[in-house]
């Protein structure tokens, strides 16, 4: 009988002690998301608020952050059952298109989720798209010979937009001329050449002006490397 009680007394205690503990919680489920948003938004923001659910002290050991988000820090790591703690968290779009998603992990003594991920999602929407990105790669450069890179920009606008007061720098030339206007949700082709005159690493640039407000001014890097003409490997070629 005596070994019965002891048992059933150990059994108590395990259970209470089981049901003892602190319990993570963010109000608003384990996701926010922004929805569709422009780049001129970004950083993003929003508070993150953070309940203790259990009925034991939680505490916070870390926050961690992936990239291209910050935040402010907790107001307290130490919550009583019940307590609510909030921080504000920041997502920069960078030149992100389309879907993004970040993360926050959050580490406490929660012992059923002792890491706690909070995603942070939004749908970049921008004026305008570059394929397949805001450059132009020169990738077969000879001394003395045209070499020709392409990149093809999307109007993703229901309004026509006019790109006018074209530059070029390092001798870079274009098949655009004069004011040359990308038809809503239309693309344009810039076909650039240059010819090299001098051996090593090409950089230069391609500017002009925009009638979107959202990118009134925009920047085409353009880069390649050039073989020396007496090389073994260009001779080879």
């Amino acid at each position: 009988m005596k070994k019965l009680l002891t048992f059933a007394f150990a059994a108590f205690c395990a259970a209470a002690t089981a049901y003892a503990q602190p319990k993570i919680q963010v109000a608003g489920g384990d996701t926010h998301d922004w929805g569709k948003v422009k780049p001129t938004q970004s950083p993003l923001s929003t508070v993150l608020k953070i309940t203790n659910a259990g009925n034991e002290e939680l505490k916070i050991n870390d926050v961690k952050v992936g990239c291209g988000c910050t935040t402010t820090g907790l107001e307290k790591k130490e919550l009583a059952p019940g307590e609510t703690t909030s921080m504000t968290v920041s997502l920069n779009v960078g030149t992100n298109t389309g879907g993004v998603t970040k993360s926050v992990s959050i580490l406490s003594n929660d012992p059923e989720t002792p890491t706690k991920l909070v995603l942070l999602k939004a749908e970049v929407v921008r004026a305008l798209q570059f394929v397949p990105a805001q450059y132009l790669s020169f990738t077969d450069m000879k001394l003395g010979s045209e070499s020709t890179a392409k990149v093809t920009i999307k109007n993703l606008t229901n309004e026509d937009i006019v790109l006018s007061d074209i530059e070029t720098t390092n001798g870079i030339k274009h098949n655009l001329k004069g004011q040359t206007t990308i038809k809503a949700n239309s693309d344009l082709e810039i076909v650039a050449r240059v010819k090299p005159q001098q051996k090593g690493y090409f950089n230069g640039t391609l500017k002009m002006k925009s009638s979107n407000a959202e990118m009134p001014v925009i920047e085409i890097s353009a880069w390649g490397q050039v073989p020396d003409a007496t090389s073994p490997v260009f001779m080879n070629k």
